[in-house]
């Protein structure tokens, strides 16, 4: 199994670095209108997005949407092995932290979000992800009721992804040419 997971990390990885920047943008723009046309969204409270990394979809224009509407916007920071999501007034309160990856310079105003923007190599059709192999989104997603919403690129969608017992599947996949549910989800 960890040999299938390795080599769909690698193909995904590399077509996904391979994507110019202008059509990075691009997408990610449409990923993030089509999670706007999610129904209810805005009922929720506070949000952990994630700052993109190695070409991943970018959610950061989502940052100043959710602020002007008065939500709590949060970014995970790694300590140790775990996530802390904490809540973020601006994007410049985030540097370079674990792997390279900007996340809150502080360790205060931490919340449990209610709605998590998990990023991801691959997901399939049943909602199940992989990550990059560390473990931070299975362990953190683990822990709390979220509403979970995984965030890729088209072809960062396969049919069906090798899982073990300890993944975590999302509530709903987006990309920017379809949305993908596991269950019925009601507010």
């Amino acid at each position: 199994m960890k040999e299938l997971k390795a080599e769909i990390r690698k193909r995904i990885k590399e077509k996904r670095l391979l994507l110019d920047r202008t059509c990075a943008e691009k997408l990610s723009a449409e990923v993030c209108r089509r999670i706007l046309e999610i129904e209810n969204l805005l009922e929720f409270d506070s949000f952990l997005l994630y700052y993109p990394h190695k070409g991943e979809v970018s959610l950061l224009s989502l940052f100043t949407f959710l602020k002007d509407f008065g939500k709590k916007v949060l970014f995970p920071k790694v300590v140790g092995k775990e996530i802390i999501p904490i809540e973020v007034s601006s994007l410049n309160e985030l540097s370079k932290g674990f792997k390279g990856i900007f996340e809150p310079v502080l360790l205060s105003k931490s919340y449990k979000p209610d709605v998590v923007f998990v990023p991801g190599i691959a997901f399939d059709l049943e909602c199940y992800r992989l990550g990059y192999g560390g473990g931070f989104y299975d362990r953190f997603l683990s822990k709390g009721n979220f509403f979970k919403i995984g965030v890729c690129f088209e072809f960062q969608i396969v049919e069906r992804l090798p899982v073990e017992p300890f993944d975590v599947p999302v509530d709903i996949v987006v990309s920017e040419k379809r949305e993908i549910r596991r269950k019925k989800w009601n507010s």
